[in-house]
């Protein structure tokens, strides 16, 4: 009987890097009040302003979109009128929320209306691509021709040849590299944002088949 083929795991990577052509804004809206009611109903009052003034710049309701939300509660200690120092008493309502820009050079733009409405913050401003599947197709093909390379090198080293492919396992994509903070709720200036280039990266790990 013939010797079964020998078997090569051979790992590889490709990556595509692409100007970014979306922004994802992630805002937070917080109110507080001893009345669990009210702090709701401002909460839902500011996020109103906020959703109206994004709009009123060509963001699309449906690009508004809720994170999280929560109401805590916090009780005022027995006998106490003033807080103490750093503390909060009543309810809670925090409302995080993400808007996608789809024109990315209104994302400052998008950023300043959001606080001027009456969002609380600005976590975090992230880039990306709306459309991947194109990069993420190059970036394959250069996976599993590196991983290809690599298991010739294995293979001619110990006087191989490849022969077939028995399987591969596909790694991810890789995050937009950038991530901007925004916390002032009033800015003298417009705000801009730097923008580097996305790196669209997949990672295969492939078992070759070889023989003599």
């Amino acid at each position: 009987a013939a010797n079964p083929p020998t078997e090569i795991t051979a790992p590889g990577s490709g990556s595509v890097a692409l100007p970014p052509d979306m922004a994802t804004i992630n805002a937070v809206v917080v109110t507080q009040n001893e009345n669990a009611q009210d702090a709701v109903s401002q909460n839902n009052a500011r996020y109103e302003r906020v959703v109206a003034s994004l709009t009123q710049l060509g963001i699309a309701r449906g690009d508004i979109s809720l994170t999280y939300y929560n109401v805590s509660y916090n009780p005022r200690p027995a006998g106490t009128t003033t807080n103490a120092p750093g503390e909060i008493y009543g309810y809670t309502v925090n409302r995080s929320f993400a808007v996608k820009v789809r024109q990315i050079g209104n994302a400052g733009r998008v950023s300043d209306a959001a606080l001027a409405a009456g969002a609380t913050s600005i976590d975090n401003v992230s880039f990306g691509i709306s459309n991947p599947h194109s990069a993420r197709m190059e970036a394959t093909r250069r996976a599993v021709a590196e991983a290809r390379s690599n298991a010739e090198a294995v293979a001619g080293a110990a006087g191989l040849r490849i022969t077939g492919i028995k399987s591969i396992e596909f790694g991810g994509l890789a995050p937009a590299p950038m991530i901007a903070r925004v916390s002032s709720a009033k800015m003298s200036a417009p705000t801009e944002f730097d923008q580097s280039n996305v790196n669209v990266t997949v990672s295969v790990s492939v078992v070759f088949f070889a023989e003599p």
